[in-house]
């Protein structure tokens, strides 16, 4: 009896060490600086990329925050030097006219989005990739007058996320994207170039294999009780 009971308590504990850094959720990187940070370039025409990278003093749109909803810092973990790097795929169709100017263009698979930072409370002490991914067809950049928005749909298998951030697996769903808000130049829907205001990067997550190992840890200790239970009627 002692013997089985041990038995259980250790396959308990395989289960707790299995359950470790496996997450589902939210994960977001968000920054914003009111004066912007980072250029966007952009110059309309079949086969053009969008690309995002140094100007205004930084080396690409400024991440302060890595937001998740499963505890680690406590949900909001602070990014020292956080920026955003991109180039999209080539421009496949696009729209611009009207006052003020009415913008839309869509752009085929291809090119990557990098985060790079440090976050000192999880050991990453100088700046590091955070976060990489490519984009799949479909992404589009549109807007009116001065303000306008990029939406990039993420190539979920091609996501690269830092060990000290966890382990995941992705699921599709329609936060996994990305968007940015920026000014400055885009007033004509031609060619824009201007600072990144806001970046926002937002993935849904699954749990990773190691869940369904704690579910069969589990369902492999339930059927142990029960048949010692089972034994022990049969013995009476």
């Amino acid at each position: 009896m002692v013997a089985r009971r041990l038995a259980l308590l250790a396959m308990v504990a395989v289960c707790l060490a299995l359950s470790s850094s496996v997450w589902a959720g939210t994960l977001t990187f968000n920054g914003f600086n009111a004066g912007g940070q980072g250029t966007l370039n952009f110059n309309p025409g079949i086969g053009n990329s969008l690309t995002i990278g140094a100007g205004h003093g930084a080396n690409g749109a400024l991440v302060t925050d890595f937001l998740n909803t499963y505890g680690i810092c406590s949900g909001d973990c602070a990014l020292t030097g956080g920026y955003l790097t991109l180039t999209s795929g080539p421009e496949t169709s696009g729209f611009h006219g009207g006052v003020p100017a009415i913008f839309s263009y869509s752009f085929g698979a291809g090119g990557t989005i990098d985060i790079f930072g440090k976050i000192p409370t999880l050991g990453i002490n100088s700046s590091s990739l955070l976060f990489s991914a490519s984009f799949l067809p479909g992404t589009t950049f549109s807007g009116a007058g001065t303000v306008g928005s990029f939406l990039g749909q993420l190539n979920i298998a091609s996501i690269i996320l830092n060990a000290a951030l966890g382990t995941y697996h992705y699921t599709g769903a329609s936060n996994d994207e990305l968007s940015f808000s920026l000014s400055d130049s885009c007033a004509t829907g031609g060619k824009c170039s201007g600072s990144v205001i806001q970046s926002t990067t937002s993935l849904q997550t699954i749990p990773e294999p190691a869940t369904l190992s704690v579910l069969g840890c589990g369902l492999f200790a339930f059927g142990a009780g029960l048949r010692r239970k089972m034994v022990a009627r049969l013995g009476a």
